[in-house]
């Protein structure tokens, strides 16, 4: 999808400032910004070959960027545009509630009262980046930074505490923007422009205190409807089909819609755990999808590789699979394509087994088919434990407290590490099985990052919308994981439609060793990129320690993959923003994708 830029003022001399903003925008053609709506103290602008919608609220009571879509109806099974119409006369918070709690979508909202004073909503699931500053009193809410200009936050620089932050805790860095002078809108998180004031409308653990029994048949309803409001107006699709459990329940749900695909596609490695066409080729034949197979080599991983990903508002953590990323961009763009659909969150919303919680949970009387004693004797068979040692591990501390991952050891500076993730701070009051699935779900955030595809076409991963994720995290954990093969919940709600293959499969792809290989092999190009960066420099990377890492040896024993690829992603775009604040950064590679805007008209719809 592409980028919106939302600009609000009070009347008055503030209007000067935002008209002289407004010339700058409109003077610079290169970045590609179009005017898609303008009013009382108000103007919006959009850009990309696919830009977000723009919904106008009646009374001047603001914008919607994105897509929403009425909460109800979609669970019901049916498609229908929530009615923006129900938000008129409301004040801000009030109006911001009512859509957490009764639409759903890819959005974000700018609501104004009567003083012209913004108050930011971001859709619960975090869909569309928001990111927001005040210039010379002009609020601005948007999806990406410019770096100068009279539009680019005052004192924007690198915020080389919250840089370090992201080595420390990487599962935030979908809450962090390493750059002072620009502030984070959470997803399902309100913000009041007059006084910053923050709250949060949504958090996952509301639904998972109280767990309860479902049909099948309810999951099945409402992924088909997900699927078919993510898929109306498209024009043509193109779907990822890996051969897993969770992109064949996206791929048929697309079928049975009749969503326009225009295309499948499935990448395999050479090694047998990362070839997984039998079955993918499956489910392309069943939903009557034409089936691209890809062959994937060696990734080559460089300064030039590393840097074209970085020149986001945040690290490039979304494309961690560089060769992946450029070739479904350029993939969707030949085709066409204005949106990539995929399994993305399955593993979390659908729940893949982490037995001592499970246990856990069953001890503690969660909801389970068969009893207690028969869930227990099935989880242990699975995990290949008896179930005394089973029930030991549900009793432990660590069957019952979320594990954490540690820093780095190449961790240098000084500072605290920074909190978790919002939502696995409001989960200290839920089972065990819930909270790891809490924090599946906050991790798997960093998919909504910034990415070429993303430029290219729009992220669609219905597994991990507002209505699904709802369902799922109130439901037991037990019944969603326990039963003779994993998933067994999200198998019965599509056993009527999936092949028998993709029912019945035990197995799952892997392809750590080939990133592991990848990475050995791109050691030289990365040596001195990493241990002489801006990292080591600023002494927030140790560089012995590192170097210790960047062995061969240790990174197939210690598994060392990730925290490479994370200073590697980390110092690139570390240089990128250096090279950017100072005026001298390469053009930006992602605006390629906004070249096809030209001569197109953009939407805007009114309430």
């Amino acid at each position: 999808m592409g980028d919106y830029l939302v600009m609000t003022w009070p009347p008055g001399m503030p209007s000067l400032a935002a008209e002289a903003m407004r010339g700058q925008i409109e003077a610079d053609r290169a970045s590609g910004w179009r005017l898609a709506h303008a009013a009382f103290c108000v103007a919006v602008y959009v850009r990309g070959a696919h830009p977000p919608m723009v919904r106008i609220l009646a009374d001047r009571g603001g914008v919607i960027i994105g897509d929403v879509f009425d909460l109800s109806a979609t669970r019901q099974g049916k498609v229908a545009d929530f009615a923006l119409e129900g938000l008129r006369g409301l004040e801000p918070d009030e109006a911001a509630r009512r859509l957490c709690g009764r639409a759903w979508g890819r959005y974000v909202a700018v609501l104004r009262d009567r003083d012209a004073s913004p108050t930011v909503l971001r859709d619960p699931t975090g869909a569309l980046e928001c990111l927001t500053w005040t210039r010379e009193a002009v609020t601005i809410v948007a999806s990406d930074v410019p770096a100068t200009g009279a539009v680019a936050p005052q004192g924007l620089a690198i915020d080389w505490a919250a840089v370090r932050g992201l080595i420390a805790r990487h599962g935030v860095g979908s809450q962090i923007c390493p750059l002072a002078g620009v502030e984070v809108v959470g997803p399902g998180e309100l913000r009041d422009g007059r006084g910053g004031r923050r709250e949060r409308l949504w958090s996952p653990a509301w639904f998972a205190r109280r767990t309860r029994r479902a049909d099948p048949a309810e999951l099945a309803v409402t992924i088909d409807a997900v699927v078919a409001a993510l898929t109306r107006d498209r024009r043509a699709i193109l779907a990822e089909i890996s051969g897993g459990l969770d992109s064949a329940i996206v791929a048929t749900s697309l079928a049975r819609c009749g969503a326009p695909v225009a295309g499948a596609i499935n990448y395999y490695w050479p090694q047998p755990e990362g070839d997984e066409r039998i079955w993918a080729r499956q489910i392309a034949e069943v939903c009557g999808f034409s089936l691209t197979e890809v062959p994937r080599d060696m990734l080559r991983l460089d300064a030039e590789v590393l840097m074209r990903h970085a020149h986001g508002p945040r690290p490039g953590f979304n494309a961690q699979d560089p060769d992946l990323d450029a070739d479904l961009a350029g993939r969707a763009q030949a085709l066409g394509a204005d949106a990539l659909f995929s399994g993305q969150g399955g593993d979390g919303v659908f729940y893949q087994m982490v037995p001592a919680a499970l246990a856990s949970d069953i001890m503690l009387g969660h909801a389970v088919d068969g009893g207690r004693i028969a869930a227990l004797a099935t989880l242990a068979r699975r995990a290949r434990v008896t179930i005394f040692g089973l029930c030991a591990a549900a009793l432990s501390r660590r069957g019952r407290v979320m594990p954490d991952v540690p820093p780095p050891p190449y961790l240098g500076g000084q500072g605290p590490r920074p909190g978790p993730h919002a939502w696995i701070r409001d989960a200290g009051h839920i089972s065990p099985a819930k909270r790891i699935q809490v924090r599946g779900l906050a991790n798997a955030q960093a998919a909504f990052g910034d990415s070429l595809r993303g430029r290219a076409a729009s992220l669609c991963y219905p597994l991990m919308s507002q209505p699904v994720m709802e369902l799922c995290f109130s439901i037991s954990a037990p019944l969603l994981a326990i039963g003779p093969v994993d998933r067994p919940f999200a198998r019965a709600a599509f056993a009527d439609r999936l092949p028998p293959a993709s029912l019945a499969r035990r197995s799952k792809g892997a392809v750590t060793k080939y990133f592991a290989c990848s990475l050995t092999a791109s050691l030289p190009a990365l040596r001195d990129f990493l241990l002489e960066g801006r990292l080591v420099a600023r002494g927030l990377v140790v560089r012995e320690r590192l170097e210790d890492l960047m062995d061969p040896e240790a990174m197939i024993w210690r598994d060392s993959v990730g925290e490479i690829f994370l200073a590697g992603y980390l110092e690139a775009w570390v240089r990128v923003w250096e090279a950017k604040l100072a005026g001298r950064a390469a053009p930006d590679p992602r605006l390629v994708f906004g070249a096809s805007l030209e001569g197109r008209s953009v939407g805007a719809t009114g309430a």
